[in-house]
């Protein structure tokens, strides 16, 4: 990897913080209204059977899977969708997404709810708790939580990693490789060493945040044996991967399993970890090698005729919401971990000369 520069990876592909909000206030209610009807347009029924007196509880929800996951409920399955978000109002595009999604629902006599703050706060627990109590008899929840340390134990060090330098959309903020010279270059990105702070705030949210919900719900007797869904969003890290395997997002990947099953056996509901393959959001963006990861992933994919996206790895994860779902892994991501001999072969062979040729299927 020699020939590589080294590059740093910027938040969002560098765009300048002043252009990102004025885009956003521009333009951002435009793109989240256009996004959604592109996407409904692609929706239809997946057959699940939610009882008519429960609601979906996704710990997410105004972006990437999370958000793809909740109109596949609301317009897919006409299921109430209550959410909780963190995003800045100035700053992101989420509440844009949100206040869309909330919009389509009303008009169509669905019921969609979202709390724009913290999902580990008591008091933000205690108040969406007391909202569902109202008016349902059970609730599913989906934790898609995407907020922790895209760095290193101490004892593994800091190292460099292959990743590409990719434009992104200013207002919808996710890479976007529509043009072959939004992808720059080809370098390598440093991965830093966590911080104790880092450790514990990544197991906080994406370690044991599903329990910190499960436990006001099943006391609320929200959380009904053997019928009520927790799903946790969940990638699957390849044992070597230098960024996942060997820093705070595998541990807490490890307690977020642990929790899972805690929560299976005390109080009996169905547990599901759905799997996911690498895709082109905003969280993506942020993690060392990430973009390199789905872009030559997505290449190979869409050369086998292999590549969903979104709305459809939504529909197929459908699949925890059927009667016959007895817990544990649904694999909507075989097609990439089939595909993940290849992408390392090419992943160790391509160089910057190889630039933006390797990708030519995703902007073709």
């Amino acid at each position: 990897m020699s020939d590589l520069e080294t590059f740093k990876k910027l938040p969002l592909g560098g765009i300048d913080r002043r252009a990102l909000v004025g885009a956003l206030a521009e333009h951002g209610a435009r793109a989240a209204s256009e996004l959604l009807a592109a996407h409904r347009a692609r929706i239809t029924p997946a057959g699940t059977k939610i009882a008519p007196d429960a609601a979906v509880l996704i710990l997410g929800g105004s972006n990437g899977i999370t958000r793809a996951l909740g109109l596949q409920l609301l317009f897919g399955e006409r299921v109430a969708v209550f959410g909780v978000h963190f995003d800045s109002e100035k700053m992101q595009i989420g509440p844009h997404h949100v206040k869309a999604l909330t919009d389509a629902a009303e008009a169509e006599g669905l019921t969609a709810r979202f709390w724009n703050n913290d999902a580990t706060k008591p008091q933000v627990i205690d108040e969406v708790v007391a909202a569902l109590k109202e008016r349902y008899r059970a609730v599913h929840l989906v934790n898609g939580i995407a907020n922790g340390a895209t760095k290193r134990y101490v004892e593994h060090g800091p190292t460099t990693v292959k990743d590409l330098d990719v434009v992104f959309d200013p207002v919808l903020q996710v890479p976007d490789f529509s043009r072959p010279e939004h992808i720059r270059k080809l370098g390598l990105v440093e991965v830093e060493v966590a911080s104790d702070a880092d450790i514990e705030r990544t197991n906080k949210f994406m370690g044991t945040s599903s329990l910190l919900w499960a436990e006001p719900l099943a006391a609320a007797g929200l959380l009904v044996k053997g019928e009520s869904v927790v799903a946790f969003c969940d990638y699957d890290y390849p044992s070597d991967d230098p960024v996942y395997a060997m820093g705070p997002l595998a541990g807490s990947k490890i307690l977020q399993r642990k929790t899972m099953a805690d929560i299976r056996e005390r109080f009996g509901a169905r547990t599901a970890r759905i799997c996911y393959p690498a895709l082109a959001t905003t969280a993506l963006g942020a993690i060392p090698g990430g973009l390199l990861m789905y872009a030559l992933s997505a290449q190979i994919l869409k050369e086998r005729g292999q590549l969903k996206d979104v709305i459809d790895l939504a529909h197929d994860s459908m699949e925890v919401w059927r009667p016959s779902w007895d817990g544990g892994d649904l694999r909507v991501d075989a097609a990439y971990q089939a595909a993940l001999p290849e992408f390392n072969k090419r992943k160790a062979e391509i160089g910057p000369n190889d630039v933006p040729g390797a990708f030519r299927l995703l902007f073709e």
